[in-house]
């Protein structure tokens, strides 16, 4: 799970929780994952998924989310991919993004295939959506996103 792609970054079937990009810029949050594996043959890897916070406790922010993560450069803010199984669609990812200092829980209704997150600046999440098959960039304005479910850690 330690494999790299440009600049040191992880990807969605390759990251490791002592990867940089897992700890906020000050290294006081982070974000940790336990019993990954594979959805599928040759899927990313999901797992449990937890934020570490300053406080030194432990929330649990959803069973199987993907990663690897991605952190504003204030380190208020992480964002993450996760996996929701639905009747129609089948399993979906979408985003939730943890606000550190209100403890706040945002997942949001627009649905991904398979997310690589790339940056986290000014409100707006940048990657790419399914970045080995018909890849299409990602611009998730985290304002202007229809939110499905906000909620207090």
């Amino acid at each position: 799970m330690t494999e790299k792609t440009g600049k040191g970054l992880s990807n969605p079937w390759t990251f490791d929780n002592a990867d940089e990009h897992m700890f906020s810029l000050d290294k006081q949050n982070r974000i940790e994952y336990s019993e990954l594996l594979e959805l599928a043959m040759g899927s990313p890897l999901a797992g449990k998924c937890y934020w570490c916070g300053s406080n030194k406790r432990r929330y649990k922010i959803g069973s199987l989310c993907g990663g690897p993560p991605i952190w504003n450069p204030e380190g208020n803010m992480v964002a993450i991919p996760v996996w929701n199984r639905t009747l129609f669609k089948g399993t979906i990812q979408q985003l939730v993004v943890i606000d550190v200092i209100k403890c706040e829980w945002t997942l949001y209704k627009r649905s991904f295939r398979v997310l690589d997150l790339r940056s986290f600046q000014n409100e707006i999440i940048s990657g790419y959506d399914s970045p080995i098959y018909d890849t299409t960039s990602l611009h998730f304005d985290i304002n202007r996103e229809e939110i499905e479910i906000r909620k207090k850690i």
